[in-house]
């Protein structure tokens, strides 16, 4: 087997492991594992494609520290802010926190089989619906547009009143104009 085929193998073991994501002992995601075994990975590869045929094998090596050093520092720059996110949060909407961590439990959850010849059994316990007032908060902590969108699917709710929409509009800071809009129509 030639050094590029051991680097090939190497590459798609550490992007393989990556794929499935690195997790804290309780569940979360653990970015800093995660972004040291990318940046290893893509340092390795780095490294031995500039090392070329000679000092391939050094140059993985030396990438690959690299690498991990890097996504290492970026991984954990996410987890921070993650963290502080969660600590304004515990903060000021205590409530909105427990809600998104409930949400998260029931999501996670496996689909009970349904009985044979009948209908799937409903999951032991439903999603908490997200107030309007938990979305202001979550945008007041921080949270990404994206990731407050997914809150709202993991939540089930059905839908949003005008009264809601326009809290939401109004609220300081605002929130943004695709978190409205999913809130204007949630089955989208």
């Amino acid at each position: 087997m030639n050094i590029k085929q051991r680097i090939i193998g190497i590459t798609v073991v550490c992007l393989s492991i990556v794929m499935t994501g690195c997790v804290n002992p309780d569940g979360s995601p653990n970015n800093t594992a995660s972004g040291a075994l990318l940046g290893g990975a893509i340092g390795a590869l780095a490294g031995a494609a500039a090392g070329g045929r000679y000092h391939g094998g050094q140059d993985m090596l030396i990438g690959a520290a690299i690498g991990v050093a890097a996504g290492a520092i970026a991984g954990a720059v996410m987890d921070r802010i993650n963290a502080d996110q969660q600590a304004k949060l515990r903060e000021s909407s205590p409530h909105t926190l427990q809600t998104i961590q409930h949400n998260d439990q029931v999501a996670q959850q496996p689909a009970a089989p349904p009985p044979a010849g009948g209908q799937p059994e409903p999951p032991a316990e439903a999603p908490t619906p997200l107030r309007v007032e938990d979305i202001k908060a979550l945008t007041a902590a921080g949270v990404k547009p994206e990731a407050i969108i997914n809150a709202i699917k993991e939540s089930k709710v059905s839908g949003y009143s005008a009264a809601d929409i326009q809290a939401a509009q109004q609220a300081t800071p605002p929130v943004d104009s695709s978190v409205i809009a999913f809130m204007q129509n949630p089955a989208a």
